[in-house]
């Protein structure tokens, strides 16, 4: 084991979680105040709830012993063989205990995202179940096919913090949800409070470092060029975000400035560590237009994804899975994109990303349509119009 690998992943693990509050934080300023805490609730119960299936099934499932490049057997369901020793295939640097808390810390997270998308309208006990199945059936599956030795690692896809991981999966399953449950009864997009989206998205900036750079699993140059590549990235979406809504003649606002920054963010995940420094420019310029273009997309269509979790995730983290295949340094990543002669990559990430949507958004629609059957997914329209801050549901 390395002690500095152990202390910075300790740390990187610790800002990653603290995140889920971040968004909380995020989220909150963005809605109407007569959800504030509702939505801040549905971040929050994600920390539990993910937490538990992780530790007894969820790890297990994305990590444990390949089964036809599908999902991973029960090696380490109830966290059995999980220690203080490392392991010596999966992280041989660091405690297995280690790896374990700090990819449950990207768990807590991911299904929490979706709770923007159909925040106003849902039934908190439905959104619960829901956030425990997506866990189980959709998010640790992908996992294992990703990072954990399933189909498309052994295919070659590229993905070193979460584009299709997290962001795809998650933005996917928010479009899908949108699409179930359906617009709500009085549409306001204005935030209650521009003070807490401030904060909370300083929260989730500054723990996105540590996102992308604990990715390198170690205190090594791969982390500090994925740290570097977040920045550099993230301020560059916030120009072409800005940049689009100028052209477009529209006002500029403080909400324009962050949601760029996010976009930047979000498409350099998939890359950071695999890419030359220069990269980040274009990459995250281009994230801040294309996110913004589906912001316009989704609006001009009528899908009220309220906190435009698809746009932002969904269409960055594809954006930024495709564009890995075009600019991966074969120095630094498994594989070399077009720009170094591999032009099968870009077919590659593509595949993956179409593979990754269909599954997460197909199996989305028929957990809700399950849990429908048991439960209902939508408040009354009394309740929607009360708010959920005054309701319980």
């Amino acid at each position: 084991m390395n002690a500095p690998d152990i202390s910075f992943i300790m740390i990187c693990t610790i800002s990653v979680f603290f995140m889920t509050p971040g968004l909380a934080i995020f989220y909150g300023g963005l809605v109407r105040r007569k959800n504030m805490i509702e939505i801040m609730e549905q971040s929050f119960i994600s920390i539990g709830v993910v937490s538990i299936l992780w530790a007894i099934f969820g790890f297990s499932l994305a990590f444990g012993k390949d089964v036809h490049g599908i999902i991973g057997d029960a090696s380490f369901f109830y966290m059995m063989g999980v220690g203080i020793t490392p392991h010596a295939s999966i992280a041989s640097n660091i405690p297995f205990v280690l790896f374990f808390v700090f990819q449950l810390a990207f768990a807590i997270i991911t299904p929490a995202l979706i709770s923007g998308a159909i925040v106003g309208r849902t039934c908190f006990k439905a959104y619960t179940v829901f956030i425990a199945a997506w866990l189980l059936f959709v998010y640790s599956p992908v996992v294992h096919w990703v990072w954990g030795g399933g189909y498309l690692e052994q295919k070659g896809v590229l993905d070193f913090a979460g584009g299709l991981v997290i962001h795809l999966t998650a933005g996917v399953s928010a479009i899908a949800a949108v699409i179930m449950i359906g617009p709500r009864k009085e549409i306001d997009n204005n935030p209650c409070s521009m003070g807490y989206v401030s904060i909370g998205a300083g929260i989730l900036w500054a723990g996105w470092f540590a996102f992308n750079g604990g990715s390198a699993l170690a205190a090594n140059t791969t982390a500090a060029l994925a740290v570097a590549n977040t920045l550099i990235a993230s301020s560059s979406g916030m120009l072409g975000w800005l940049l689009l809504g100028r052209l477009l003649s529209e006002k500029m606002t403080l909400l324009d400035i962050l949601f760029g920054g996010i976009a930047g963010l979000i498409i350099i995940t998939p890359m950071a560590g695999y890419v030359d420094l220069w990269c980040s420019l274009p990459v995250g310029f281009f994230g801040g237009i294309v996110c913004s273009s589906a912001v316009r997309f989704r609006a001009a269509r009528g899908w009220d994804d309220t906190l435009d979790v698809w746009a932002l995730h969904g269409i960055g983290g594809a954006s930024g899975v495709i564009l890995t295949g075009v600019f991966a340094n074969p120095v630094l990543a498994p594989a070399g994109g077009i720009l170094y002669g591999n032009t099968s990559q870009l077919l590659i990430q593509i595949l993956g990303v179409l593979q990754v949507t269909v599954y997460s958004f197909v199996l989305t629609m028929v957990m809700l349509r399950v849990i429908a059957l048991f439960t209902p997914l939508r408040l009354s329209e009394t309740d929607e119009n009360l708010g959920l801050d005054s309701i319980q549901c």
